[in-house]
């Protein structure tokens, strides 16, 4: 069941540099859309809908209706992040499927909060949207993006479903950076992180390290700041694709009512992007976007994410429906699946 609020996630992270003010332990607040919006970011949706058709929104659904399902807000003492009696009772395959699903989402989380990255996506979905091909053998991050005080983070996702073992942490401490330029810079980050659980019943915990040295075998990342920013936006373009959006003051929204999610891009900003996408506008993108952001934050702080996209998840549960021992699998309809249009918006 998801209470009202964020839960609380351990996070410990070390060989950061101290110039990033990463701390080494800490509770990160997680609101439910900010994972469900993780999620929608981090997919490897097919970009091209006039062969995928609708698989790329059905995507998407699959990977953020895992969260209603499998986890849970515990309240004891402190808010935290458990999964459900139905996860514990996945099948190894599914439990560890769930796991690195969940290690995508707090990968980004945890870049966009403690190290100011923004347009945080899937190499790969970049990759495929501009017949990027890299040699075989050749390693890679799983995802990248664009520090805020300049330059790329790199950063690779993993999940356990028990506890992170000695061995885990010691390859993540010995990671090499598997991307060695972006844009030909070196990346001025490049970490990885693991979500795991200590127990069964155990809280959600990252474990972020970052580590120095080059593989050997690294990669040349050749980014276009404009193609970046269009290819991030997209999946958002998919979404109204296929759900008939409405102008909701200085945002244009979507609700889809059967996951009990909204989302949202500024209005500017999805305009700009779409006649990038549509009249091949694509030139000047990128600074385009960071100045309509720029103008829009100071009256917009509550409700922006950093890139002018908004998220809303409705999965609480009535007063009246929680009772202590109850198991899951007993509390049906629990799950409100309505279309919030405004409330969910000062959440942020």
């Amino acid at each position: 069941m998801f209470f009202n609020g964020p839960a609380h996630v351990r996070t410990d992270a070390t060989l950061f540099p101290a110039s990033t003010g990463v701390p080494v332990e800490q509770d990160l607040p997680v609101l439910p859309q900010d994972l469900a919006r993780a999620l929608f970011i981090t997919g490897r949706a097919p970009y091209d809908q006039t062969k995928h058709g609708r698989s790329s929104a059905y995507e998407w659904c699959h990977r953020v209706a895992v969260l209603p399902a499998y986890l849970s807000w515990s309240d004891d003492p402190v808010r935290r992040i458990t999964r459900t009696d139905l996860a514990r009772e996945l099948d190894p395959s599914e439990k560890g499927m769930l796991s690195y699903t969940l290690g995508q989402a707090m990968c980004q989380i945890f870049a966009e909060r403690q190290l100011s990255v923004r347009f945080f996506m899937h190499v790969a979905r970049y990759a495929s949207a501009y017949n990027l091909t890299f040699a075989p053998g050749r390693s890679r991050a799983d995802f990248f993006g664009e520090w805020t005080v300049g330059g790329y983070v790199v950063a690779e996702a993993k999940g356990r479903s028990g506890p992170l073992t000695k061995e885990l942490r010691e390859a993540m401490e010995e990671q090499k950076r598997t991307v060695r330029t972006i844009k030909g810079e070196v990346p001025k980050i490049a970490y990885a992180s693991a979500v795991h659980f200590c127990s069964p019943h155990s809280p959600m915990r990252l474990t972020a390290i970052d580590p120095d040295i080059a593989h050997p075998r690294a990669v040349d990342l050749p980014v276009d700041p404009d193609l970046h920013v269009l290819a991030y936006y997209t999946p958002f373009l998919d979404a109204f694709a296929h759900q008939e959006p409405l102008i909701l003051g200085d945002y244009v929204v979507a609700g889809f009512a059967a996951l009990g999610v909204t989302l949202g891009v500024l209005a500017p900003v999805l305009q700009r992007v779409e006649r990038a996408a549509r009249r091949n506008e694509i030139a000047g993108l990128h600074d385009d976007i960071l100045g309509l952001l720029a103008r829009h934050r100071p009256r917009q702080e509550r409700t922006l994410y950093i890139d002018g996209t908004l998220f809303a998840a409705d999965w609480t549960v009535p007063e009246d429906r929680r009772r202590p021992g109850r198991r899951d699998s007993e509390v049906q309809d629990s799950t409100v699946l309505a279309y919030r249009r405004l409330s969910p918006m000062s959440s942020r």
